[in-house]
């Protein structure tokens, strides 16, 4: 399924967003490309009786229990700057702009 950019012109007014012609044509060969290479998984030949690597139906995740903590030292070693206590972080909003 080759990908042109007028499909692109037509998926991007459908979700509202503004892509010029250049733009189209660029995304256009990227969204070939990565067609071209799903359409290439889709030919490898899988042994018969293989299924697909899904974790659904099933809980992937370690459960939620405390443990160890690192030390409050080890922590802030390598932190770009730090009071002793606590990191310290650039301030990013004004109380203007709260």
């Amino acid at each position: 399924m080759a990908i042109d950019p007028a499909e692109v012109l037509r998926i991007a007014r459908l979700a509202r967003l503004k892509v010029d012609p250049d733009e189209a044509r660029r995304l256009a060969k990227d969204l070939d490309r990565i067609v071209g290479h799903i359409d290439s998984l889709r030919a490898v030949e899988l042994p018969e009786g293989s299924e697909a690597l899904t974790c659904f139906g099933r809980d992937v995740h370690r459960a939620d229990e405390p443990g160890t903590c690192l030390p409050r030292e080890d922590a802030l070693r390598n932190a770009p700057m730090q009071d002793g206590d606590f990191f310290l972080v650039p301030k990013i909003v004004d109380k203007e702009e709260a």
